[in-house]
């Protein structure tokens, strides 16, 4: 049986989540059931810190730090974040329609993502990476996987994690899905460790880094960078896992080419 950890991304908290361990079980359960009966070897466990993430704050408009991470994602994508001034929707949802024309997706959907997933970047970098670090740590040595699965925000976690626990871990393959670790400033510039002369470094206890982006992922951008700025990852090719939602986990886990990475570890 090859050990295998998944490590989600983000908007992943769940009412039912009471304790870390109950989050976890749920995650595991859909996880392989989008991984289907294809892998019957994959002894699959998962890593939880959405809990940790999450907040109470109501409303839509954004505070200085999501903004910030919304004009750099934007960017990205070579969009001036200025053709609308102002915080409110007016302006975020010029900004994802912009973007949505550049990589063919819904504009509303781009816009749902952005408020969905830009918060819990924000609070990460702000002040909740120790704590989510130590939990994904204590789950990658608790476990000792073979195999490293992490999907969007999860990928930056699992990267940090990976990079600080060192020879303690010998991991056959890490697969990245959705990945926005390659985004100038918001993320790659902030990373630990930092990179070097423009380039991110794989972590030495892995043996082999796979990344996989949906063709229209809105997240996994800038476009091909990925592979550039961390030269040792294999870049599979762009693949379409879902019309609507390109970002989406369970997509990506019901992919052919993620059973194919994870049979070829």
């Amino acid at each position: 049986m090859t050990r295998t950890l998944g490590i989600h991304g983000v908007r992943n908290y769940k009412a039912a989540d009471t304790t870390p361990a109950l989050g976890a079980k749920r995650l595991r359960a859909d996880w392989q059931g989008a991984l289907g009966a294809a892998l019957p070897s994959l002894d699959l466990e998962t890593a939880y810190y959405a809990d940790l993430l999450r907040s109470e704050r109501q409303g839509e408009e954004l505070d200085d730090a999501e903004v910030a991470l919304v004009e750099q994602w934007a960017a990205a994508w070579g969009v001036a974040p200025d053709g609308v001034q102002g915080r409110a929707t007016g302006w975020l949802r010029w900004i994802c329609g912009e973007v949505a024309r550049r990589c063919g997706e819904n504009p509303v959907v781009v816009e749902k993502a952005v408020k969905l997933a830009f918060p819990e970047v924000a609070r990460y970098f702000a002040d909740r990476r120790a704590a989510v670090l130590d939990r994904v740590r204590e789950a990658l040595l608790r476990h000792r996987p073979d195999v490293v699965v992490a999907h969007s925000l999860g990928s930056v976690v699992a990267y940090e994690a990976l990079h600080a626990l060192g020879d303690d871990l010998d991991v056959r393959l890490f697969l990245t899905l959705g990945s926005p670790l390659a985004l100038p400033h918001a993320i790659f510039h902030r990373l630990a460790p930092a990179p070097r002369d423009g380039f991110g470094a794989k972590p030495g206890n892995v043996r082999r880094w796979v990344n996989l982006a949906d063709v229209g992922d809105f997240v996994a951008v800038p476009k091909g960078e990925l592979a550039r700025v961390f030269p040792e990852v294999e870049q599979l090719p762009d693949v379409s896992i879902a019309p609507w939602w390109p970002h989406g986990v369970l997509d990506y886990l019901r992919h052919p080419s993620v059973s194919a990475a994870l049979l070829s570890r």
